[in-house]
């Protein structure tokens, strides 16, 4: 059973230096430093799970989606978490279709990512919550 209205969500920045030695690097990215923008979503219910989500980027620029995804907490702050996930469909046209967002994205660019960086930390927490755990991840 789904459970608690979302308390807090908070989003971190993480790059990884792999252009110092070319790792992951190509033609069109000659040095990319992998990165991602990291979601962790909270709700008050009493279990205390949390839900993880992430987004991959190549380094500058994360702080772009950090910042989108910041601009989407108030389509999910203070929700009842069992809304969401009733109307998952509903609630990802919500993300993407934002009057004040849409012209950034969300069909590419940074509220896809962004977007999508929330979408899987609620999908997390909703099968943690459903006790449907595959893989554990580790906080950061």
């Amino acid at each position: 059973m789904v459970r608690g209205r979302v308390s807090r969500l908070s989003v971190r920045d993480v790059r990884f230096p792999t252009s110092l030695g070319g790792h992951g690097s190509d033609a069109m990215h000659t040095d990319p430093d992998y990165s991602a923008a990291y979601v962790v979503l909270e709700t008050d219910a009493e279990d205390g799970l949390k839900g993880y989500g992430i987004t991959f980027t190549l380094g500058k620029g994360t702080e772009v989606v950090v910042c989108a995804v910041n601009a989407l907490a108030p389509h999910l702050l203070n929700k009842d978490l069992g809304d969401i996930v009733g109307d998952f469909r509903g609630f990802y046209r919500q993300l993407t279709s934002d009057g004040q967002l849409r012209w950034i994205g969300p069909e590419k660019g940074v509220v896809h990512l962004a977007t999508a960086a929330v979408l899987n930390a609620v999908w997390d927490l909703w099968a943690k919550q459903e006790g449907k755990v595959i893989l554990q991840a580790a906080p950061l």
